[in-house]
């Protein structure tokens, strides 16, 4: 029965320490093993939970362990016990990934993505000299955001002038005036 206690006590432990530590350190991080030559741990920042993480893993050991005392509480054998420590195991951790999707999915993101900048209105907010480099400044999905900015003709652009982005270029984007309507020139 000791077996069983120090499993689920260590899970435990591993639970509190994420819970108090977690926050100071960053959280928990989920781990995944890449496929390539010999594999490697990639420590991944993003793309939903894992059943790697570490509060998964906490889980599944404190339920095992849980489950291992119950059983030998009433006699039942070693194997029977790792048995039904296993498959509450298994629930809890099941339990508890399934929690962590639902809470991943219901979060949103303010990233703007650089390629979707490509075709967008925006406006002059620093002026762009002849050659020279400026910042606009534009909403995209209701997000409003600042770039760097180059003429695409190597023009010079004034503050407040209405442009369109016509390419990436590095961390900066490439800008032209927008021409009013019925406007040749």
């Amino acid at each position: 029965m000791l077996l069983y206690v120090v499993i689920g006590a260590s899970g435990l432990v591993l639970l509190l320490l994420m819970m108090f530590v977690g926050e100071i350190f960053g959280g928990d991080h989920d781990v995944h093993v890449e496929s390539d030559v010999g594999g490697h741990l990639d420590v991944d920042h993003g793309g939903g939970p894992s059943i790697f993480s570490t509060r998964i893993i906490g889980s599944f050991l404190t339920a095992f362990g849980v489950g291992g005392v119950v059983a030998r509480y009433y006699g039942l054998s070693h194997p029977i016990s790792s048995g039904i420590g296993m498959v509450a195991g298994v629930i809890l951790a099941g339990v508890v990934y399934q929690f962590a999707r639902l809470l991943y999915s219901q979060q949103a993101s303010s990233e703007v993505k650089m390629s979707s900048l490509v075709g967008q209105a925006a406006e002059v907010t620093v002026r762009i000299p002849e050659g020279g480099v400026g910042q606009i400044t534009m909403t995209v999905a209701g997000e409003r955001s600042t770039h760097i900015a180059r003429s695409a003709d190597g023009s010079a652009l004034s503050m407040g002038t209405p442009v369109t982005v016509k390419a990436l270029s590095g961390e900066s984007v490439l800008v032209e005036r927008v021409r009013p309507a019925g406007s040749t020139a």
